[in-house]
């Protein structure tokens, strides 16, 4: 239907583009030409959205948060990393080199 529409467009003015024929009837407002029942034809002319919208909300969990006393430091230990541990990125790597 575009292209047949685009061609009755171009039979009136033969210097129409498709670009500027796009502009026209996608970007601009109604161009006054009279032919409303076939520029609603075009496709991606009107958007029919037909969704049925549904709000999940989980019940709220109630938390109890103990305050921890200030004179009490926390002791957090993280692993010492050497380099023997740490993985090769050629070899683990999706495009590595070919194996011998």
């Amino acid at each position: 239907m575009l292209v047949v529409h685009y061609k009755e467009h171009q039979q009136r003015n033969h210097q129409l583009s498709i670009t500027d024929f796009l502009c026209i009837h996608y970007l601009l407002p109604d161009d006054g030409d009279n032919d409303d029942d076939r520029d609603m034809q075009l496709p991606y002319k009107t958007i029919d959205v037909n969704l049925l919208h549904h709000a999940f909300v989980p019940l709220a969990k109630s938390i109890t948060v103990n305050r921890q006393s200030q004179h009490m430091p926390i002791a957090i230990n993280y692993p010492v990393l050497r380099d023997y541990h740490l993985p090769e990125p050629a070899l683990s790597s999706l495009f590595r080199p070919p194996r011998a």
